[in-house]
């Protein structure tokens, strides 16, 4: 996809972390995994976050999105490269 192709690219230094907003609560795991698995075709270490951070969210909707967090990232669930 066009959008992640500049990330082919980036050269970050080894102690840079990268985390892409990929964690939406619209579109719940299933859109979080298709854009982490699109992500992957052009970056391979990377974490996810949500696309505009926690503070400005309706208090009852943050327990669900770490949830989907924690859903998105484990282990073998994505199919995507190095993801936390």
């Amino acid at each position: 996809m066009a959008y992640f192709a500049p990330l082919h690219r980036l050269d970050l230094p080894a102690e840079t972390e990268l985390y892409l907003g990929l964690v939406h609560y619209t579109d719940g795991l299933e859109g979080t995994r298709r854009r982490m698995a699109t992500a992957t075709q052009d970056v391979a270490d990377f974490g996810v976050a949500t696309e505009c951070g926690l503070g400005r969210r309706p208090a009852e909707t943050v327990a669900p999105l770490l949830q989907l967090h924690r859903e998105a990232t484990e282990v073998g669930s994505s199919g995507a490269g190095s993801v936390h």
